[in-house]
């Protein structure tokens, strides 16, 4: 010990290894600061770059959330009114069938013999009757109206069907005079009488149902009301028949609002989704609500829009006036998305609601977890640098203790590498996070274990931004393979051949632009043999790849169908709707319109299955768009008949056929392009060539609607009759 405290502490030797000691001590104190200030600035990079990262995934989160609840609600809601709507519609179309066999009766009475009436029999519950609604006095003093009444009841199997065939919609069917004397026929006879076992007296022309037709003169829809004869809610519909103009009779109908209700428990989504029917006057009529602004109350007198807050009321009123879309409303006290569609045919509208609260709930969670990630890796960094820094402290103070020359020739190789690891980290920045371990940083000591724990770092951060950039990969070869099959949708659409560009006998053009990358809209045209041209142009529900797949089949089954039975398009019509009924597990449907016009006498034999009225040109004059006999869209009720439509083209007339992309292109205010400025745009040079005319359309379309998104694809086909 004495040779070694001579060896280094006495003399010039000493003097030199305390200034080495000395200048030891001071290099390491400044290694430390300097190694802190790295890693302080490695974890300020870090920490910020996480910041970045989550503010980064959660913009992309909540905008893909709104997406997704924008077009699922749209969707779903534009699905159910339209299924709603439908209901509606068949319900009006068997009562107006009914309607024309009441005037038929009424006006050959001798035609039909007097069938005797019943009251209502309790024996019959539970069986479909016809039965006499009335006082007997009344009766007995009127002969003529139970005459009436008596040839009337011929109709008792359609009434019957109309109420039996309805799958539960309806409950019963009424045929009243204007005197108030009904008959009835329903399965609950026993229900027509009081606990004392008097048949109720009942008068037809005191219901809302009667008075609502006879003062519309139209087919009436009532507001939810409490059944007369029945213990539940019902909503009621009547509809007036009319005789030479005089008031005969006027037909009732009714469906359970329980029904109603369990139709609209089908269609919500998540949740806290609930939907409500609302009508013309802001009452609601079926809500699935049951507390809030928004339940039902007893009388049914509240307008929602007095009551509600000012962005649900401004939905509601946009509903009422009978548009589409959708908003975010706060309802009793929380926020809600709702969309919001017609129900055309009754004048009411569909509110669809699911809570912003439960969207935001999966995007919330995930920011909570890459929080919770970023806090342990930041506290794992911590204490890795803590570990780090004091284990480095230990060791370089043992070296200068032990030997100066050791510290001397030890303290520059260890700073060599914490220097290399200090500029490579403050090097790190979102573009490279790549910390690799190199053979410099492999010491066996501290400096290795802290350049393994920024290697694993960067590595897991690393793999982590591997991920998001393969999801955004994945996506853009899904978007690639769209393109492909939109690609292969138009090309499967016809093109004008040489064979049809060389006939005399007419001049054609069609195109169709998407709204989506692939759509649902289709048209047709090819030559059955020499001498007739079928034309076909049809609008499939729906948007995107379901829809473009029904669009394929629908093509390929009209192209079909038409060439085996050219010469009979109502049965063409049939076997259409049978086939795509059959093939149809998605429950799409489609409207059309067809035709085969014959080139050397110009007749043309269409038929329109619940497609837009094509606009015609007679000898190159204003276009106009004459009614035709309306049919049923393909695919939504088999068993139909299609009504048959003929007219005869003219040297120079033209035909211009459209799918609703054109009249209800909309701007950001929700204005249509209509049919008015359509007829205005082909109007502007009828005489133009048939691609002429189709270019100035969709150009007028174009600037009516500025920036605004393609809401719906765009399909028009223009032909020019030539005449031998």
């Amino acid at each position: 010990m004495k040779e070694n405290k001579e060896k280094y502490y006495e003399g010039i030797h000493g003097k030199i290894m305390k200034i080495v000691i000395s200048l030891s001590f001071v290099m390491v104190i400044l290694f430390m600061i300097v190694t802190i200030l790295a890693l302080h600035a490695l974890h300020l990079t870090i920490n910020e770059s996480e910041i970045q990262q989550r503010e980064l995934a959660k913009e992309s989160s909540d905008e893909a959330m709104m997406s997704l609840a924008t077009d699922s609600l749209l969707k779903t809601v534009t699905w159910a009114s339209d299924q709603i709507d439908d209901e509606f519609w068949i319900l009006e179309h068997d009562y107006n069938v009914l309607n024309e066999q009441v005037v038929e009766v009424l006006e050959n009475p001798s035609a039909y013999e007097i069938k005797e009436l019943q009251y209502p029999q309790t024996v019959d519950d539970g069986e479909y009757h016809l039965q006499l609604l009335g006082s007997k006095t009344c009766m007995e003093d009127n002969p003529e109206v139970k005459e009436k009444l008596g040839r009337v009841a011929n109709l008792a199997p359609m009434m019957r069907e109309i109420v039996k065939g309805n799958d539960g919609r309806t409950i019963d069917c009424y045929v009243a005079l204007p005197d108030g004397t009904a008959i009835a026929m329903d399965n609950m006879p026993a229900e027509k009488y009081d606990e004392n076992g008097e048949q109720i007296n009942y008068d037809a022309s005191t219901r809302a149902w009667f008075k609502g037709a006879v003062e519309t003169g139209d087919i009436y829809f009532s507001e939810d009301v409490h059944s007369f004869f029945y213990d539940l809610t019902e909503v009621t519909w009547g509809m007036p028949v009319y005789v030479d103009g005089e008031l005969e009779a006027v037909l009732e109908g009714c469906t359970s609002l329980e029904v109603m209700e369990q139709k609209l428990t089908e269609r919500n989504l998540g949740e806290t989704g609930f939907s409500v029917i609302i009508s013309q006057n802001g009452h609601i009529i079926c809500t699935q609500s049951t507390s809030g602004i928004l339940m039902q109350d007893g009388d049914n007198t509240t307008d929602v829009r007095e009551v509600a807050s000012p962005s649900l009321a401004e939905a509601v009123q946009k509903g009422i006036d009978q548009e589409t879309g959708f908003a975010e409303v706060e309802l009793d006290g929380e926020m809600y998305y709702t969309a919001y569609a017609p129900i055309k045919t009754v004048g009411w509208t569909l509110m669809m609601f699911v809570s912003r609260k439960e969207l935001e709930e999966p995007s919330q969670k995930l920011m909570d977890e890459m929080g919770a990630i970023s806090a342990e890796n930041i506290k794992r960094l911590d204490i890795n640098i803590k570990v780090a820094c004091v284990l480095l402290l230990i060791v370089t103070s043992l070296i200068v203790i032990l030997t100066a020359h050791v510290i001397s020739l030890r303290t520059r190789k260890a700073l060599n590498p914490i220097k290399t690891m200090t500029k490579r980290i403050r090097n790190l920045d979102e573009s490279d996070m790549d910390f690799a371990m190199t053979d410099e940083y492999k010491t066996g000591n501290e400096i290795e274990v802290l350049g393994e724990a920024f290697s694993d770092l960067t590595r897991r951060i690393k793999v982590y931004m591997n991920e998001i950039f393969e999801k955004t990969a994945a996506e853009e070869r899904i978007n690639a393979e769209i393109n492909t099959a939109s690609k292969i949708q138009l090309a499967m659409l016809p093109k004008i051949s040489d064979e049809l560009a060389q006939r005399p006998e007419f001049d054609i053009f069609a195109r169709m632009v998407p709204a989506k990358q692939v759509g649902g809209d289709l048209y047709d045209f090819f030559l059955i043999d020499n001498n007739h041209l079928a034309i076909v142009l049809g609008d499939v529900s729906g948007k995107g790849i379901t829809a473009a797949l029904f669009m394929v089949l629908s093509k390929n089954t009209i192209q079909n169908q038409l060439m085996l039975y050219s010469d009979d398009l109502e049965k063409a019509a049939y076997e259409i709707n049978r086939l795509l009924i059959r093939d149809n597990e998605m429950k799409l449907f489609v409207t059309v319109w067809l035709g085969v016009l014959e080139l050397d006498t110009g007749v043309l034999k269409f038929v329109n299955a619940g497609h837009e009225l094509a606009a015609i040109s007679r000898h190159m004059g204003e276009f106009e768009l004459p009614k035709d006999k309306h049919s049923a869209i393909f695919g939504m009720v088999e068993g139909l008949k299609y009504k048959l439509n003929e007219t005869t083209l003219e040297d120079g007339d033209t035909l211009y056929l459209f799918t609703d992309g054109i009249v209800e292109a909309m701007k950001e205010e929700n204005n249509m392009f209509g049919k008015e400025r359509m007829l205005n745009a082909l109007n502007e040079n009828p005489g133009d060539s048939v691609e002429k005319l189709d270019e100035t359309v969709r150009t007028r379309v174009t600037e009516f609607v500025e920036d605004a998104e393609q809401f719906d694809d765009i399909t028009t086909l223009c032909i020019r009759y030539h005449k031998k």
